[in-house]
């Protein structure tokens, strides 16, 4: 619980920090966003052989807030991820600090465009439930929390004085391993999204 709570509080220390100095000197925007995200996770059972899982590509809804100028964008995210299949269920909470570094800038008729890359930092609830361990009767595989980090790179796009969209990649590695299971591990590994968004500058 202490190392949850110290994670957390780093998590915000670092985000108001960067955002504050974005914020004296850009503009900022609210935003949404919709990915398409897919998972990959181990299990092992005992003495059995390590299973590895990847889940089909599953929507991803989030919720952006932040700020930006020429060369960098400070955005802090929250995202939603829900996946039922052949009666598992998958679940994760996560909040993000993403910093973005635009190395290039054009100017076209009815838009600028700025590629972008960057790195993030984060902390999530995951939980797994599956009917197959015992049918009839849903069996938690896994419900921790946890940071994750990871890379992104993009695209942005400002149409209009206040409207932005926003193409991207982001890959992530988790510390997520908690498993109430006797006698077994279970990981998530790592996660892959793409997404698109739309901000409201203001």
């Amino acid at each position: 619980m202490v190392k949850k709570i110290a994670a957390a509080c780093l998590l915000m220390a670092f985000g108001s920090t960067l955002h504050a100095s974005e914020i004296s000197e850009s503009s900022t925007f609210l935003g949404l966003e919709l990915g398409s995200t897919k998972s990959e996770s181990s299990l092992q059972l005992g003495d059995l052989p390590k299973v590895n899982f990847e889940s089909d590509s599953v929507l991803e809804y989030g919720l952006r807030f932040g700020a930006e100028n020429d060369e960098w964008r400070t955005t802090l995210l929250y995202t939603y991820y829900n996946d039922e299949d052949n009666g598992a269920e998958e679940t994760m909470h996560k909040g993000s600090v993403l910093l973005d570094y635009f190395f290039w800038k054009t100017d076209m008729d009815a838009m600028t465009i700025k590629p972008y890359i960057g790195a993030h930092v984060g902390y999530m609830t995951y939980e797994l439930t599956d009917d197959q361990f015992f049918p009839g009767f849903n069996t938690t595989i896994s419900d921790g929390s946890g940071v994750f980090y990871g890379l992104q790179g993009g695209l942005n796009m400002i149409v209009s004085e206040v409207i932005g969209l926003d193409i991207s990649y982001k890959y992530s590695w988790t510390g997520v391993d908690d498993s109430p299971v006797p006698d077994s591990t279970f990981k998530l590994d790592s996660m892959g999204s793409i997404a698109f968004s739309i901000n409201y500058y203001y």
